[in-house]
């Protein structure tokens, strides 16, 4: 098979060619195995994203009726979100004082 060119930026293909030194040594084949591997998982984990894209369908749908049972209307639910983020948000900065 032939093989594949691709271009990385210069800080990807040194945290890259560190990494599969790391893990798969310092001789030849290292860095082919370390990207084969690499696009072997990338790949696999394509498919699994269009396989679940495509068993949801359209995404509104898939959502719609899950808050049925929720009796506030939606700016009240969004009020209720902007005081939560805030009172994290203060909690938050009180713990790095």
């Amino acid at each position: 098979m032939p093989p594949i060119k691709v271009q990385l930026s210069e800080e990807t293909e040194k945290k890259f060619r560190e990494a599969a030194m790391r893990r798969f040594g310092y001789g030849k084949g290292a860095l082919s195995l370390a990207a084969e591997r690499a696009l072997s998982d990338w790949a696999r984990r394509e498919r699994e994203t269009d396989r679940v894209l495509t068993e949801i369908g359209d995404p509104v749908t898939a959502i719609e009726g899950l808050l049925a049972h929720v009796e506030k209307g939606s700016v009240e639910l969004q009020h209720e979100a902007t005081k939560i983020r805030a009172l994290r948000a203060l909690r938050h900065a009180a713990h790095r004082r």
